[in-house]
């Protein structure tokens, strides 16, 4: 559990330091999420812990389609000129 935290974490610092923020939020807020979950035990021995984790792994969905939108846009914006 740990590990999926650690190398996720990891790659949200290397996309951080290129200045890719959303990317960085898309690989860590699931990862975030799945340990949050995890902590609160599938069996929903904690429910709101459940449903904390489900919230950050959703968030992080939708900063991954942010990501992706801001890439196409820019994209086409370059090659447009």
């Amino acid at each position: 559990m740990m590990l999926v935290f650690v190398l996720g974490l990891t790659s949200a610092v290397g996309k951080a330091r290129k200045g890719q923020w959303w990317a960085a939020g898309a690989v860590f807020l699931p990862c975030l999420g799945v340990v949050v979950m995890l902590l609160g035990g599938v069996e929903r021995r904690n429910a709101s812990l459940f449903w904390l984790g489900c919230l950050f792994v959703a968030a992080g969905f939708g900063a991954e389609a942010l990501a992706c939108r801001r890439i196409r846009t820019l994209g086409r914006a370059q090659a447009g000129q």
